[in-house]
């Protein structure tokens, strides 16, 4: 909490596994454990589209993790069924969008068919939207929040989101590019899907945080707006479409609980920081150091006192997964040397561990940060 307030506590906090945009990849963890000489459970996931599984503690204490996660299966209804479908495995999401994962060397789900056809008013009408999260569920939740608030000194990570964000969700349910076609050609139903979307997250997040949110130390949001090189739309359509609908979610969330809010932006979004920070977040992951303008050095200087990086600790795109053990470790001194001072860091990776990234390399960033991340 030090950290997060913009203090230097004894050393960096670290982040595995708090996050569904902060873990690993099944086939990474299983190397991992392996590599440890830790035993392999049978997994559970908390993500299916990316593969994600719940992490043991074993292996969290092993790497100094300081965060656990209060978090529902994501993007998944509870009588979701993975079945077969020729050379994929397929799922239905809680949205009506069918996914595939091919069972030949597959990695993750990925999204093929859409319940939305056309952008009309019709096709709004006559969609089934999902059903937040049922209240039992989130019971069991509160059980396992309430244990870990009073019997641990781990920081709480909760979500309710059932998709994507407000404006990732659209791309999940008609296409990416229908989607961005209709945020300029069709603008009111664009802007009608958006505010049901946010209607259906405040309705999934006021349930959670009743029963979950005084235990919560953070809270997470996710909305991909920019790619490597830049924003996925113009400013003026994001200011004008897309961020009234995140200031409206973020101020029912903020009624619900004191925790820390968490934005996971991936790409280069160092314009977006300023619209974030007006907002009212009071985080920002996975910080991207390969994309273009995602400077570390410049963005602790320009929004250090605003505004925690949360990821960033080693790039995920080029060293970690291609480097030595040695490179590896020569990146996270590198980046903790540009965000760590005066607080407001939590090292983690950009984004989720993939498959094939070397487990010496996921131990050497990890003991790096636990040594050298010291004030």
């Amino acid at each position: 909490m030090l950290a997060l307030n913009h203090q230097e506590p004894d050393r960096i906090p670290i982040d595995l596994g708090g996050t569904i945009c902060s873990s690993i990849h099944r086939d990474a963890y299983i190397a991992l454990k392996q590599h440890l000489g830790l035993e392999v459970e049978e997994l559970r996931m908390v993500d299916y589209i990316q593969q994600l599984p719940y992490l043991d503690e074993a292996l969290l204490e092993r790497l100094g993790a300081d965060f656990r996660m209060v978090q529902l299966p994501a993007a998944t209804a509870p009588d979701v069924a993975i079945f077969e479908e020729g050379k994929y495995y397929a799922l239905i999401d809680r949205w009506g969008s069918k996914l595939h994962m091919p069972k030949e060397g597959g990695l993750y789900f990925d999204w093929v068919e859409f319940p939305i056809r056309e952008a009309s008013m019709e096709a709004l009408d006559s969609y089934t939207w999902p059903e937040p999260d049922p209240p039992e569920a989130i019971a069991e939740l509160r059980q396992q929040a309430k244990y870990l608030y009073e019997h641990t000194d781990y920081a709480l990570v909760g979500n309710a989101i059932i998709g994507g964000g407000i404006f990732e969700q659209p791309a999940r349910v008609m296409g990416l590019e229908n989607f961005l076609i209709a945020l300029v050609r069709e603008p009111r139903f664009a802007d009608r899907l958006m505010e049901q979307i946010t209607d259906i997250y405040i309705e999934s997040c006021n349930n959670y945080l009743d029963q979950i949110g005084e235990y919560l130390q953070v809270f997470c949001y996710w909305d991909d707006l920019a790619g490597q090189d830049g924003w996925l739309i113009s400013p003026e359509l994001y200011r004008r479409m897309v961020k009234p609908k995140q200031r409206r979610l973020l101020e029912a969330i903020k009624r619900k609980t004191e925790a820390k809010i968490y934005y996971h932006g991936c790409g280069a979004v160092f314009d977006l920081i300023p619209d974030l920070i007006e907002l009212g977040f009071d985080i920002l992951n996975p910080v991207q150091v390969s994309a273009r303008g995602m400077d570390t050095r410049r963005l602790k200087q320009e929004y250090g006192r605003d505004i925690t990086f949360w990821g960033g600790g080693v790039d995920t795109q080029h060293v970690l997964p291609f480097g030595t053990p040695a490179e590896v470790a020569d990146e996270v001194r590198r980046r903790i040397d540009d965000l760590a001072p005066g607080g407001g860091f939590v090292f983690a990776a950009v984004h989720n561990i993939q498959a094939r990234v070397p487990p010496q390399n996921i131990v050497a960033a990890f003991e790096t940060a636990l040594g050298y991340g010291r004030y």
